[in-house]
């Protein structure tokens, strides 16, 4: 039936309020069990007191056996109910009242006001007391039932996987006191083979479990600087790396509160390592970027110089390349000064940047992949597929030694026709003649390319040049080595392919909203947004117009390279005044 319960009470001014309930049931139920449909609370109200039900055009009260209630003052057991009947039950009233359209029955409740709350708690079951079970019987019980299922059985199953030995079908699997499933990548690695991780009985799972798959996973902090704080030994791997829970997110921990415990406070527990607080992304909660920066370092070597590299921290704002070049990205980006060649459109940022797969790095930039596509190392007009070889200067001296000796020595050398050919800046065409030996002669024309090379047009153009200004011409001009940083933030982590996109913006316009490639006149310019360019579209906390990123967005617990980590780590030792550090150049280096 379907029935309307109205609880009138005082409000606060003594004006009366109601509360209307619509119930729909079989029968209504009162009591002072919670799941009744009518809970009444009081003195002598048992947990399943009465129902009311319906019978034909009549409401029929029943009391459960050797309950009662009173209706219209007499105590009764069961009564067929009119409107207008008062039913008394605890000091609660109850009244039959004509029900509205829609409704089969309708009643009134006056709640009684005197009920406090000690009456709230007995109407519940809140002690073993109260009911039949004796608390030493059940002990007894649960002992017995923990040792059996939890220590008994298990060892047996133990040792039966031990043994090799095959395991009863009546007995309980793993599953049975398992305290939930491994993550879907270690089920697959280890499947129900539980000794690969707990090795020992009674023994939690060690780091030395985890490491023998988990081989390239490094501790966040190296040993020796960890000795230098006052954080304690590096936590187990399962405090943050919680297996056997649901969701499974939870083997991963990428909150910020892990991080910020931390980092939040760096004054308590870093002991001498002095870095700046964090507690947010924003320029208020997080310190502005430093980028890591190449430069080279010359030591007197022979006639000339060795480089070798060193890696320099520098605040944002004042940081500077120094990697050697001579390069105007305004320039190249400018399509009434520089057309591509072949096509003659204007040079897009991908014409010379190409992403690594990892999506994150560059392509290094060379000479002859990029740079070569509309720069020819040519030197004579005559001669337009001749061409200089790159980054070996004693090759260039003796490449235009060999061309001019031919050139001078034989008269049908050289004989073709001149054709427009883009040059270096600065190239002009130049007849030579000469009335000496030939050799004398090409030996004076090389050397004047030579010179012009290295001081006027050619290699000067892109490189610094050093004139040691020793007769030996080939021990004469030294090329300064090129070199840029790969990772201008190495412990960090920075997505360049999934920025390729910023809202409507693709292509160049979307390199351009964060690098300002077109104002760019000089290579030492850096070109690295700072904190304040990323909060324009991400933000800590979730909000319709930003993208939400974590600490584990851009960091990682886990470095890649510790080497590299423990190398960088050196710039904040309590004994550096010059936030850098000496590392080794590796690889070929361009124009050396």
């Amino acid at each position: 039936m379907d029935a309307l319960l109205r609880e009138l009470r005082e409000g606060p001014d003594g004006i009366a309020e109601y509360y209307d309930t619509e119930i729909s049931s079989k029968e209504l139920t009162i009591g002072s069990a919670a799941d009744r449909n009518i809970q009444l609370l009081g003195r002598g109200i048992a947990g399943e007191h009465a129902i009311i039900r319906q019978a034909g055009a009549q409401l029929v009260l029943e009391c459960r056996r050797g309950e009662y209630v009173r209706i219209n003052g007499k105590k009764k057991e069961s009564a067929r109910l009119s409107v207008g009947d008062v039913i008394e039950l605890g000091g609660h009233l109850l009244r039959i009242a004509q029900p509205p359209p829609g409704f089969s029955a309708a009643i009134e409740l006056q709640p009684n006001d005197q009920i406090d709350a000690s009456t709230f708690e007995s109407a519940f079951r809140t002690d073993l007391s109260q009911t039949w079970l004796g608390k030493r019987a059940m002990a007894w019980a649960g002992v017995v039932v923990v040792l059996v299922f939890g220590l008994l059985l298990p060892l047996l199953v133990f040792k039966a996987h031990r043994a090799d030995n095959p395991v009863p079908a009546w007995f309980p699997g793993d599953k049975f006191w398992n305290s939930g499933p491994l993550h879907q990548v270690h089920q697959q690695a280890i499947g129900d083979r539980c000794d690969t991780c707990h090795e020992k009985l009674f023994q939690r799972v060690q780091d030395s479990a985890c490491e023998t798959c988990h081989r390239t996973t490094h501790d966040h902090i190296m040993p020796a600087r960890l000795a230098l704080t006052e954080l304690g030994p590096t936590p187990r791997c399962a405090t943050c790396h919680r297996e056997h829970n649901e969701p499974q997110t939870f083997l991963v921990n990428n909150s910020d509160s892990s991080c910020i415990d931390c980092h939040g406070e760096p004054e308590h527990g870093f002991g001498q390592i002095k870095i700046d607080p964090v507690n947010g992304f924003d320029l208020e909660r997080h310190p502005e970027f430093e980028p890591h920066l190449l430069a080279s370092v010359a030591a007197p070597a022979g006639r000339g110089f060795a480089y070798d590299w060193k890696t320099v921290v520098a605040e944002l704002d004042k940081a500077m390349e120094q990697s050697n070049l001579k390069f105007s990205h305004r320039q190249h980006l400018d399509p009434n000064r520089v057309l591509r060649r072949g096509d003659s459109k204007p040079m897009n940022c991908a014409d010379c940047h190409s992403l690594e797969p990892d999506g994150e790095h560059f392509e290094p930039i060379t000479q002859e992949k990029q740079c070569a596509q509309c720069h020819e190392l040519t030197f004579d007009p005559t001669a337009p597929d001749r061409q200089l070889p790159h980054g070996k200067p004693r090759e260039v001296v003796l490449t235009l030694q060999d061309y001019f000796t031919r050139k001078f020595s034989d008269p049908n050398f050289g004989r073709v026709a001149t054709r427009e050919r883009r040059r270096l800046p600065g190239q002009e065409r130049e007849e030579e003649t000469c009335t000496g030996e030939p050799f004398d002669c090409a030996m004076r024309s090389a050397r004047k390319e030579i010179e012009s090379q290295f001081t006027r047009r050619g290699c000067i153009g892109c490189h610094a040049v050093i004139d040691t200004q020793v007769a030996n011409v080939f021990d004469r001009f030294q090329v300064v080595p090129i070199r840029f940083a790969r990772d201008y933030f190495p412990a960090n982590r920075f997505d360049h392919r999934s920025h390729q996109i910023q809202g409507k913006l693709t292509g160049d316009d979307a390199c351009l909203s964060c690098h300002a490639a077109k104002k760019s006149q000089d290579s030492s310019d850096l070109m690295v947004p700072g904190i304040t360019k990323c909060t324009e579209c991400h933000a800590d906390k979730a909000t319709v117009e930003k993208v939400t990123v974590q600490c584990v967005s851009c960091h990682e617990y886990h470095p890649r390279e510790p080497k590299l980590l423990d190398a960088l780590s050196t710039q904040i030792t309590p004994q550096t005044t010059r936030r850098e550090t000496e590392t080794e150049a590796r690889g070929e280096l361009a124009g050396s």
